[in-house]
């Protein structure tokens, strides 16, 4: 049951990984030499701290919206019943379509005075001209919005199905013990689909850290520089493309992955990820 996905984690994970791994120690032009030293010139770039900065600016924003709105949300959806809960997950979904560049070209016209739908409102907020939006002080922010619309719809669709796994004699029991709605949410069902929201949790920060297309596209079409090497996934794209240094690439792509993975054992095992969840006493 587990071979064909063994095949696809070796073919397009370990193997790439240790590929990685051997092309960060490679020569390149500005480390003839090779070796470690390509991990220590990545993060001694002047461009490192930086990128370091904005995402983790990016990571406040973005990740616990992401948590507390999706769960949110799913809870509010899940108490929906009859002939509105389909065409609300269906309403959930579209935003979801919306990824990549034709996210970003969405986002732009929304935000440009000049194109905006909702430009009388910008104009009488005083904003008339996209210079005034499109700043580098509002990047994160703006980059937040964008990733949170394209992937909250799918993720709260997601913990939708989740809710559906719990029992219902359990809920019948809390109501007949005397629990409402919302301590039903909070006390109940929250716990019980903990899981599926630290899944999601590990999930959303890894995406995070590696953001990459929306400060790539605003900073090569719309806005040029304004972005340029603002994420640590740009910087990584710089070494490797425009300074023929892909052995530093490497060494900064293999420095996020453990980043990742670190992350996400420190958040698995300080849950009950592998355990049985449950509702715990008060």
């Amino acid at each position: 049951m587990i071979a064909p996905y063994l095949v696809l984690l070796i073919a397009f994970g370990i193997v790439p990984v240790i590929v990685a791994a051997i092309t960060s120690l490679e020569p390149s032009v500005i480390n003839p030499g090779g070796g470690p030293l390509n991990y220590l010139q990545a993060l001694q770039d002047f461009r490192f701290l930086p990128a370091l900065g904005n995402v983790g600016v990016f990571l406040l924003l973005y990740v616990p919206s992401m948590l507390i709105v999706v769960a949110l949300m799913s809870l509010l959806l899940d108490t929906v019943q009859g002939r509105w809960n389909v065409p609300l997950r269906l309403a959930y979904i579209v935003p979801a379509s919306l990824t990549g560049a034709t996210a970003v070209l969405v986002w732009y016209f929304l935000l440009e005075p000049t194109l905006s739908p909702y430009k009388d409102v910008l104009h009488a907020l005083g904003i008339t001209q996209g210079g005034q939006i499109w700043r580098a002080p509002n990047l994160a922010w703006i980059f937040a919005l964008m990733a949170f619309f394209t992937g909250a719809g799918n993720w709260i669709v997601v913990q939708y199905g989740s809710l559906q796994s719990i029992s219902d004699d359990i809920l019948e029991a809390a109501r007949i013990d005397g629990a409402n709605a919302w301590q039903i949410g909070w006390r109940i069902k929250l716990p019980l689909i903990q899981k599926y929201v630290v899944y999601m949790g590990i999930l959303v920060f890894a995406a995070g850290l590696q953001v990459f297309v929306e400060p790539q596209l605003i900073s090569s079409s719309v806005y040029p520089g304004l972005a340029s090497n603002w994420s640590l996934n740009q910087l990584s794209y710089s070494f490797a493309f425009q300074s023929n240094n892909l052995g530093g690439a490497a060494a900064l792509s293999l420095m996020l992955l453990i980043v990742c993975v670190i992350g996400a054992v420190f958040v698995i095992f300080k849950t009950d990820f592998f355990e049985g969840a449950g509702v715990k006493e008060k």
